[in-house]
């Protein structure tokens, strides 16, 4: 899988029925008929790298910091291309590691979603902190964990 940079005709992959910031940002199947779907805004002056896999979705890389080399990372999926999934993944830490030139990529993941944490672990990811009550879902408070891989060099 390849990442390619966004272009305007690309816009309508940056709206969907994920989780805010999730780094695994698959379409929840329970989305509320009322709530309005999340948003992430084009790329813009300092708001961080933005690539895209046509048909299927994003893949952002927020908060960038040259000086430490590393960003939170945020993919995004169209409901039709869950599947692709575990290699967006995959190809989004290959791209922030290696053409970035990042050493360290991390991200929220939010359990009560049930995401699959085997396509993280696969692509490099480990748990690293947990942070009760970080978003609001389901009308209450939920759990969500910082899952970060580093490149050791």
């Amino acid at each position: 899988m390849k990442l390619r940079g966004y272009r305007s005709s690309h816009r309508p992959l940056l709206t969907g029925t994920w989780l805010p910031g999730e780094l695994l940002g698959l379409p929840l199947a329970d989305w509320p008929a009322l709530a309005d779907p999340t948003t992430v805004p084009p790329p813009g002056e300092d708001t961080g790298e933005l690539c895209v896999v046509p048909d299927t979705g994003f893949v952002r890389y927020h908060a960038i910091d040259w000086v430490h080399r590393r960003a939170r990372l945020e993919i995004g999926l169209r409901p039709d291309a869950v599947h692709a999934a575990a290699p967006l993944l995959t190809a989004a830490v290959e791209h922030g590691l290696s053409v970035l030139n990042l050493r360290r990529l991390y991200g929220w993941v939010t359990p009560a979603t049930q995401p699959p944490t085997d396509a993280l672990t696969d692509a490099g990811f480990r748990t690293e902190a947990s942070v009760p009550g970080a978003i609001w879902l389901d009308g209450r408070p939920a759990e969500r964990h910082i899952w970060g891989v580093t490149r050791n060099d």
